[in-house]
Parts: structure tokens; sequence; C-alpha cells
């Protein structure tokens, strides 16, 4: 769906991962409606930020990216490149986890940047950062039908509600993460 994502729009998962995030949502806005308990639902978009390593190639494509061109590789992405992801470093979600917790109603926002990026940009940006000048290789998507081509973030409702906006731009965050990690 290109374009900002809202809480409220309806829910198409295309895969069994978006299926179960949307299935989290429904719930627990039916026991928002049942108690007078707070509950806070963040979405988050795509996290990237040290300490991820662990997640292998689950990992963001910005590690993933990131690893392949410090090591001298061309980075492998699908073709063309222009799948776009709302990138959103870590720091502004343990930003939005505090911010969470002061929350006044129960509610269900989401925590991204608010900007679809492309991974074409990831790998500009990445060569940009760790002094590489390294094509991408394009490579066909083997998840077509069930891959998600776009996400952004909408995040007028976390910034109503919780005060939410992101501190980081794509390409600070990027240089944050790189320096973090020991890559520059």
């Amino acid at each position: 769906i290109p374009g900002p994502q809202k809480e409220d729009m309806d829910g198409y998962p295309c895969n069994i991962y978006g299926f179960s995030k949307w299935i989290a949502d429904c719930i627990a806005r039916e026991y928002m409606k049942i108690t007078d308990s707070l509950i806070v639902g963040l979405r988050y978009f795509n996290v990237f930020g040290p300490k991820e390593d662990y997640k292998g190639k689950m990992a963001s494509m910005v590690w993933q990216l990131a690893q392949q061109i410090k090591a001298g590789l061309r980075p492998r992405i699908f073709k063309w490149g222009e799948q776009k992801r709302d990138q959103v470093y870590v720091k502004d979600v343990v930003r939005a986890n505090l911010l969470a917790l002061k929350a006044k109603k129960s509610c269900i926002v989401n925590i991204g940047s608010g900007k679809a990026i492309s991974f074409n940009k990831i790998v500009k940006v990445l060569n940009e950062v760790l002094g590489k000048n390294l094509e991408p290789e394009y490579i066909d998507n083997p998840y077509v039908g069930y891959y998600q081509e776009y996400t952004q973030a909408d995040l007028t409702l976390a910034k109503e509600i919780l005060g939410y906006t992101p501190q980081w731009t794509f390409e600070d965050a990027v240089r944050d993460y790189m320096k973090t990690v020991g890559f520059i």
C-alpha cells in the first residue's frame, strides 16, 4: 500500500508474520473495549541499530548490507532496489517506549521514521558512510506474492497521544550505527 499506513487501516497482510501482528492488534482493540486497564501497543516498523547482529538473516537490511559493503562485496538487493521501507533507528524506538510508559489512554500507534527509504538509498548512504563505492548486485526476489514492497508509518497518532516524533534522520542514524559497531 503506497503512502503512509495508518493504524486504523484494514489489514491485508501479505505473509504470516504480518498476519500475526494484525491479529495481535485486533485482540488488543477488543480488550480495550472491555477493560479499564491501560493498553498501549507500539507498531514498530523496520527497526535497525546496535545489538541486532544476533538476529542473523532476520537482522535489518541496513545491517545486512553494511556487512556486505564493509567486506568489499557488492550489496545484494532484490531487482531493482526500489522496494521502500520505513527505517527507524533503535534509539528513536527506545524513546517511543519511554513515552508509552506515560500514556494517558489506551492506544495502538505506529513507531517509525515516517519516511519510506528505498533499498537503493540504503546502499547509497552506506557507501557514503563507509567510504566505499560498490554498485548493488540486483537479484530476483524469491518471495514474490508475499513480500511487502512498501511500508511507511503515519505518525499522526504517535505524536498526538505519546508526543513521539523521530529525532534521527536516516543518514545520521546510519552514521551513528556504523560508529557504534566499529565500522568507521
